[in-house]
Parts: C-alpha cells; sequence; structure tokens
C-alpha cells in the first residue's frame, strides 16, 4: 500500500517525520508519499511550494521508501483532496491517505468527504483522547470509511507556531539542516526590520526579555486555544517594553497620565505611543495591551491579559511561586490572570509605598470576581 501524507509542510518538522517513519513501520505500507500542498482552499501559504519541498527534501535525507511528489505544483488552481486523490489512485493504485484527529472532527465540512471515504483509506493520527474525535469515528465508519488509528500519538505541535517562533530565533522542533535552509533563505523574516530598529533602541537584556515574553505569549496562545491573532500576539509581545530604556523628557508626553511620570509604570504609556509613532502599529487592540502590561485594569481583554500574564511569567522570571504559576496558566489563562495580579498585588505591597490607581482597581476587580 502507498499512503499519501498531503500538508503545507510550512515549514516541515520533527513530527511530521516521526509521522512517516512511523507509517515506513507499518507492515502493509510498501511506501509514503508526500504531497506538499500549492494552493490550498483553506489556508494561505506565501513560501514558495519550492522552498517548501526543498525543506522537506533536506528532513527526509536518508530515510528510505519516501517520495515527494509535486503534482499539486502543476497549476495554482485549488486543490481539494476529493479531486486529487482520484488522480493519485490511477498513479500509484493502492493508496491510504492521511489525515488527523481534528481534520477527522471535521471532515463534514470537507468538499465532498462521501467521495473521498469511497476511493481509500484513512490512517488518521490523534492527539490523545476526544470525545469528539470519538463521536466522528464512529460516525464516518457507520458511512462505510476504512478508517486506521494510528498508535503513535504525534506532541502537540503547529507549523503555524513554529513559523512566528523562527521569527524570534527560535528553532525548536526543527531539523538543523532545514533551520540553516530556512536562515540562508530568510525565510519567515515578516517583521525583520521592525526587530532590528527594535534591537537598536534597547538594552541587550530588554531586548532578550521582550522577544521570550512573545513566545511564551505565542505558546500560550496555542497551547491554551485563546483564537488570539498571531500577529497581534506576536507585536505585542515584542514591542510591550519599547519604551522601557527611554526618558520622558526625550518625548512629548501628551497621552502618558502624570501620575505615571518617573514611576516603573510610565514606560507603559509611552510604550503605546511609541508603537504607534515609531513602529507604525495602528491596531488599537495592540497598543491597548501594551499600553496595560504593567499595571493591568479593571476591565483586560483576553490579549491584554495574555501580554500581562506572558511578561511576568516568560521563562527567565525567577521569584517564589513562579513556577507554579507558569505551569498552571497553560490550564486557564483567566484564572491564572486573577493569580498574577495578586502575586503582583501582594509584592509591591510588601515593599511599601505607594501602590499605581490601576494596579488597585486590577486587584480589587479580581477580587470581586472571584
Amino acid at each position: 500500500m502507498i499512503v499519501i501524507f498531503g500538508g503545507a509542510f510550512n515549514p516541515v518538522h520533527n513530527e511530521h517525520i516521526n509521522m512517516i517513519k512511523y507509517l515506513l513501520s507499518r507492515k502493509e505500507v510498501e511506501k509514503v508519499v508526500v504531497l506538499p500542498s500549492n494552493n490550498p482552499p483553506h489556508k494561505e501559504c506565501p513560501t514558495s511550494f519550492e522552498e517548501r519541498k526543498n525543506m522537506l527534501s533536506i528532513a527526509l535525507e536518508g530515510i528510505e521508501r519516501v517520495e515527494i511528489c509535486d503534482f499539486e505544483s502543476k497549476n495554482e488552481d485549488k486543490h481539494y483532496t476529493c479531486e486529487t486523490l482520484p488522480k493519485l489512485k490511477e498513479i500509484y493504485k493502492d493508496i491510504a491517505f492521511v489525515i488527523g484527529g481534528d481534520s477527522l472532527e471535521a471532515f463534514d465540512r470537507w468538499k465532498n468527504p462521501q467521495d473521498i471515504i469511497k476511493i481509500c483509506p484513512l490512517y488518521v493520527f490523534t492527539r490523545g483522547n476526544s470525545q469528539n474525535f470519538d463521536k466522528a469515528l464512529k460516525l464516518w465508519r457507520d458511512k462505510g470509511a476504512n478508517i486506521v488509528v494510528c498508535d503513535y500519538n504525534p506532541h502537540n505541535i503547529s507549523s503555524t507556531l513554529i513559523r512566528y517562533n523562527i521569527m524570534l530565533g527560535n528553532f525548536d522542533n526543527i531539523d538543523t539542516k532545514v533551520a540553516d535552509y530556512i536562515k540562508d533563505n530568510n525565510l519567515y523574516n515578516k517583521y525583520f526590520e521592525l526587530l532590528q530598529k527594535l534591537k537598536s533602541n534597547l538594552s541587550e537584556r530588554t531586548y532578550a526579555h521582550s522577544l521570550r515574553t512573545a513566545k511564551f505569549a505565542l505558546n500560550l496562545n496555542y497551547y491554551q486555544d485563546l483564537g488570539l491573532d498571531y500577529d497581534k500576539v506576536f507585536l505585542a509581545g515584542v514591542l510591550h517594553d519599547c519604551a522601557k530604556t527611554i526618558c520622558m523628557s526625550e518625548h512629548d508626553s501628551q497621552g502618558v497620565p502624570e501620575d505615571s511620570i518617573n514611576t516603573p509604570v510610565e514606560h507603559q504609556f509611552l510604550g503605546a505611543i511609541l508603537a504607534k509613532r515609531d513602529y507604525d502599529i495602528q491596531d488599537e487592540e495592540i497598543l491597548e495591551a501594551i499600553k496595560y502590561h504593567t499595571t493591568g485594569k479593571r476591565e483586560m481583554s483576553k490579549l491584554q491579559k495574555l501580554i500581562f500574564c506572558s511578561d511576568m511569567l516568560e521563562e527567565n522570571r525567577a521569584f517564589e511561586g513562579v513556577e507554579g504559576l507558569r505551569r498552571s496558566i497553560f490550564l486557564s489563562l483567566d484564572k491564572r490572570y486573577k493569580d498574577c495580579v495578586i502575586h503582583q498585588y501582594d509584592y509591591l505591597k510588601s515593599l511599601g509605598g505607594d501602590i499605581y490607581p490601576l494596579t488597585i482597581e486590577a486587584y480589587e476587580g479580581v477580587l470581586q470576581d472571584n
């Protein structure tokens, strides 16, 4: 049997390779045909077909019984599985098709799924238990689908998350030779100029903290399934401290509350101004997340909570209780945001002196919600 493994592979990552190796270990599988998509109907793919094919070639080097199929590169039409599989069946004869467990749960939203299950068996990779998956599995098997549930559960890795982490200089879960290809060809560098400008305006320490904050926020957005726009998370994360080392006297104070000037919270207000003026950020959600990332306030949006907590909990932060907060926030942003606000208030209280009014409002707000 020839197993067709399709996807954008933007970029190919370690779990893609692990799944291919698993398929090759099955006695009924003669070969795995990797099918990079060219113009998928459900997503945009700015990285070219050739670049993604090249990365696949690098990642698959040395693995036998694997073929990269450039079938979809022949034209720029939208390629639907129900239309592509019959053509591949003509070429490879005895085929099966790989999908993810989440794809099976949404299979009824694919184009002509009833036709797909008549063409070939489905090999499904899941990422753990899911009642929705069990329901979908029964539904499609009852409709006649031949579904093989693979007994290898891939780690929950997202190509989207990988792309944004690459922008931050993190190449986790990617083959080192693929990482070198990405660097050599300047792929996934959408915000390169912005980051270079930010780096030149901040101390090395603050810049590194900003990248770690963005990384934490991006990971939390994905693993908590917050549904926030990744560009907004990225930009709010990297720019939240863009005014950290800048003196207020160097800038127009319009928009910066007088009671914040020359205090530790001044930079959040000035940061929102500079992000708009110097980094051309026009999105109010991003600006508001920067504006309240230190103090918080009574009513906080999801993005504001995310940046507030990520700034506090990024991997280099070290204070009593940080590990517990860092672990538990991946279970619930809303609940752990409250814990972060309370922890911050208690810490400031222990130092003595005045606490900024917005911080007090944030603290009183979360107490009322408890």
